[in-house]
């Protein structure tokens, strides 16, 4: 059963949210890659991918539930991340989660997915932490 490149990416997100490997590995291409920009690191492969996840430290806590906001609104949960938000169109897709560390900081986790013959061939993973809106700001925003 062949499935469309969006639907992949979407059960990549949800499959690493939840720290899934048996799931990713349907779903990742041989040669697949994640790239954190920020630190410069490059994860290569599913075995890779396999040690980090199960040598995280600290496990993973929390979860939630937000609006998936896409060609159709879903609610989500997931051990750690929430899925916020997936756009994109033919083989790349952004999805936006929103996770809590086991530190109890928040982050959003903006996750940039190229496809390569139906499968997760390259993502770029960038990460932002939650802050405190400066005051001088205030009288031109409004806080959520």
């Amino acid at each position: 059963m062949s499935r469309d490149s969006r639907s992949v990416f979407e059960a990549y997100l949800h499959a690493a949210n939840a720290r899934d490997v048996d799931a990713l590995e349907t779903l990742l291409d041989p040669d697949f890659e994640d790239i954190y920009p920020q630190s410069g690191e490059r994860t290569r492969g599913l075995a890779n991918l396999r040690a980090i996840i199960e040598n995280y430290p600290g496990g993973y806590v929390g979860g939630g539930r937000h609006q998936v906001v896409s060609a159709e609104d879903r609610w989500v949960m997931t051990p750690m991340f929430t899925l916020l938000r997936i756009e994109g169109q033919g083989d790349v897709f952004t999805g936006v989660s929103r996770g809590r560390y086991p530190d109890g900081t928040d982050w959003y986790v903006v996750t940039i997915g190229q496809m390569r013959d139906g499968r997760v061939w390259r993502v770029e993973t960038f990460f932002a932490q939650t802050f405190d809106p400066p005051a001088w700001r205030s009288p031109w925003v409004v806080i959520d």
